[in-house]
């Protein structure tokens, strides 16, 4: 077994979802547990690392302008429904586990590449590759390292697609409550930035349970969302939670008015979670398009439903860079020499550590005919792919920084 692969099933074996915050763990004790094996085996490869008391990391080398590699090592929560060990596991060619695609086998790939670069050819600049622990929930890693250190200008993130990203949405998460509604009970969802697959509720003392299909909230379409299941198995016993349903359905957002799309693409609206306390609570992550605002997207939720309260939970600013910006097509000079395609730069609804960039974009790791089980069980990368992604990112680092 290569390096590679073996580091891989290493760092996969820690389980890094956001837990309770523990002394030395603002994350919990699996985030800080990977960032510690990273740092270590960056530090026998001869870099300089850096633990910002496990909210972030860094591993760097060389002198002069600094250039980041910026990625994560947390994860969302595994989940149900996997066939294969969501802590790592080889089968059919394809590494499965929970970060194998979003983020750490890419992060890894990176860091391995720049190492062998490092045994042949010194630097030309300063390479920092930077390892979040909060990508998934909140980027107050982001928010640490800023407080710490000089967050470099330029840079790419590992987290995304092929061929080069030049346009990210806006990303804006809504918890909506409303006033309950008599004998209705729902629970569903960890994370508002996955489509749910199990959603239970309660009518009138009788219990319901409904399924769906898991997938990353930026592309609601690959999946199948269990709270809007629910809601229309339910439509018809109230007409709350039809209209409930009437406005939540569509994930393109046309019950709320919503059906917006420009360059970038479609606003899409994934329902994350849904739960009862003293009020019913709904949480949208909405991707609205470059050209559009949040306020925008509040005041359209706010219309549709008049009696809600509306609270942002998190939010991004959209991220665009010209098609033509040198990084941009540095970036698909190397990714298309290396396919021997002739891409182009694409817009998406995720959202990267390229945004806290001043000049950034997401580079990669997901090839564009691949499927994309991201946030969904039996997460995986094809083992080919692995390697073309260590090859990729060492080229590109090679021609940016050496």
């Amino acid at each position: 077994m290569d390096s590679i692969i073996k580091y891989s099933l290493e760092l996969l074996s820690i389980k890094s979802v956001q837990e309770k915050a523990e002394k030395d763990a603002p994350f919990g004790k699996g985030t800080a547990e990977a960032l510690d094996y990273v740092l270590k085996l960056a530090g026998s490869m001869g870099f300089k690392c850096v633990n910002l008391d496990n909210y972030i990391g860094y591993a760097e080398c060389g002198e002069g302008k600094p250039f980041a590699v910026l990625g994560h090592l947390d994860t969302v929560p595994i989940g149900d429904g996997w066939t294969k060990n969501p802590l790592g596991e080889i089968a059919d060619g394809n590494i499965y586990g929970r970060g194998a695609l979003d983020d750490k086998l890419p992060m890894l790939a990176c860091l391995l590449a720049t190492g062998d670069l490092l045994k042949v050819k010194t630097p030309k600049r300063k390479i920092k590759l930077i390892f979040g622990l909060n990508e998934e929930s909140g980027w107050k890693c982001i928010e640490h390292f800023n407080k710490r250190e000089q967050m470099p200008d330029e840079g790419f993130s590992p987290d995304a697609d092929f061929p080069v990203i030049y346009c990210e949405k806006g990303i804006v998460n809504f918890k909506i409550s409303l006033p309950k509604i008599d004998g209705f009970e729902i629970h569903s969802g960890e994370r508002a930035n996955v489509v749910p697959n199990i959603c239970k509720a309660k009518y009138n003392g009788k219990e319901y349970s409904s399924n769906g299909i898991s997938a990353h909230a930026a592309t609601p379409w690959q999946g199948e969302n269990a709270i809007i299941n629910m809601l229309k198995m339910l439509s018809d016993k109230d007409e709350k939670i039809a209209r409930l349903y009437k406005v939540l359905s569509d994930f393109y957002g046309s019950g709320l008015d919503l059906a917006v799309s420009d360059e970038s693409g479609r606003l899409t609206v994934n329902t994350g979670m849904a739960y009862v306390d003293d009020r019913l609570n709904f949480v949208l992550d909405i991707r609205y398009p470059v050209t559009y605002s949040e306020s925008f997207v509040k005041d359209k939720i706010q219309s549709a439903l008049p009696e809600a309260t509306i609270e942002r939970t998190h939010f991004h600013l959209p991220l665009k860079v010209s098609s033509d910006d040198t990084l941009c097509k540095t970036l698909l000079d190397v990714y298309n020499g290396y396919t021997m395609q002739n891409a182009s730069p694409i817009a998406i609804g995720g959202g990267t550590y390229a945004r806290a960039l001043k000049h950034g974009v997401a580079f990669g790791p997901v090839f564009p005919d691949r499927p994309l089980p991201i946030h969904c069980p039996d997460e995986m990368i094809p083992i080919k792919d692995l390697y073309a992604l260590y090859d990729i990112y060492k080229a590109a680092i090679d021609k940016l920084c050496f």
